[in-house]
């Protein structure tokens, strides 16, 4: 990344999307999108820490703004993958980090990663794969595989990362293909808005929170919010990509304001302020679209931030190809479309404004409904004996 620090203007969304979208992760092995993220802070000046679990926390603070309560965007760096366990010979041994159903995976191909750097040691073939019933679940979830390497000088290590043979990163019109936008779009969009806070100088207090192993059961998050790592007044918003599938939401029709997930509903305040603030945003820009869903097709980390007690709502993009499952049981890239991040990331923007207001938005819509009882009172009294 050339040196931001002179130039103060943030990375085109696009540029980014390819840098994040293109480190190789898994849960347990974030280490490489863990290290991006601290030369992205270092370039800007902003604070980077790491709690002992490894949650990566960047800090921005300006102006007398700077001591309200935080605005804290979290989003996780992993994404569902194969470690390797055993290795014989050129015959491996995966174990799968994440939610797929064992439907699958066999014959499919695999890049394999060691423990530093961004290439490939080579690529396998998965020979088979094992599954395991889940409760509640119609279908058998994959947790593990046989492989076999490909080609000559191909060669794995256990613990070496295992990720699926589809496009890093590939754009079509705006749509973007990728083999992990769950949930490395959502750390896109936190760098993002991070990024045009330090560019515009925007007077404030945001905390982007990266965390680790979501897809493992969202462990990270739950130590976070249990160990009381985040201020006890921030307002935390939870950054996901989630499945359009069924009709849940339309790509391309805007970033979604999350009511809830397939657990838990999320706090109706922050819900209402984030739906005003795109209101606003529609109002002022004729193009800018945004919908409002409940996301129910998976569990999301704002279920544990707001059990354990934050102030916690939750803001998605719609995802296509959900956890690279294609159709005809075949692996595919995920995809999302830049309108809809671009539309996320501006939301933020606005919600770091006006976090000083952020009661006020909250008080104008329970005037709002006080003075229609008010009004309507003298009508219902002479109406309620005909």
């Amino acid at each position: 990344m050339p040196d931001a620090r002179s130039q103060r203007s943030p990375i085109p969304l696009r540029d980014l999307v390819r840098e994040v979208v293109s480190i190789p992760t898994g849960s347990y092995l974030e280490h490489r999108v863990a290290a991006y993220i601290r030369g992205f802070a270092e370039q800007r000046g902003l604070d980077y820490a790491e709690d002992a679990y490894g949650n990566v926390y960047v800090s921005y603070r300006r102006g007398r703004g700077a001591a309200r309560r935080p605005l804290v965007l979290a989003a996780h760096m992993d994404h569902p993958a194969f470690v390797v366990t055993a290795v014989r010979g050129r015959r491996l041994e995966l174990e799968f980090r994440g939610g797929l159903s064992a439907g699958y995976g066999k014959g499919e191909r695999l890049r394999i990663y060691g423990r530093e750097g961004q290439e490939p040691r080579g690529l396998a073939r998965i020979t088979s794969v094992q599954g395991s019933s889940v409760p509640n679940r119609p279908a058998r979830r994959l947790r593990g595989a046989r492989a076999t390497l490909v080609g000559r000088g191909a060669a794995a290590e256990v613990g070496d990362l295992a990720l699926w043979d589809v496009d890093d990163c590939r754009f079509r019109g705006e749509t973007v293909h990728a083999r992990q936008c769950d949930d490395l779009i959502g750390c896109v969009a936190v760098l993002a808005a991070l990024d045009r806070a330090w560019a515009a100088r925007t007077t404030g207090r945001l905390v982007g929170l990266f965390t680790r192993a979501e897809e493992t059961g969202l462990l990270g998050a739950s130590l976070a919010a249990h160990d009381g790592l985040l201020a006890d007044d921030a307002l935390v918003v939870a950054v996901e990509t989630s499945s359009m599938a069924g009709g849940r939401a339309a790509q391309g029709a805007g970033p979604i304001v999350r009511v809830g997930d397939a657990q838990h509903i999320f706090s109706p305040r922050i819900t209402r302020w984030m739906v005003a603030l795109a209101g606003e945003l529609a109002v002022e820009d004729r193009s800018f679209r945004y919908q409002r869903k409940l996301m129910d097709g998976g569990v999301t980390e704002a279920t544990t931030y707001d059990l354990h007690g934050y102030e916690t709502g939750a803001a998605c993009i719609a995802l296509g190809n959900y956890h690279n499952a294609g159709p005809g049981g075949r692996v595919v890239a995920e995809t999302v479309h830049l309108g809809d991040l671009d539309g996320l990331v501006r939301i933020f923007e606005r919600m770091l404004a006006t976090v000083p207001t952020y009661e006020r938005y909250l008080a104008t819509i329970a005037r709002r409904y006080a003075r229609a009882a008010r009004d309507a009172a003298p009508l219902l009294r002479r109406s309620a004996r005909p």
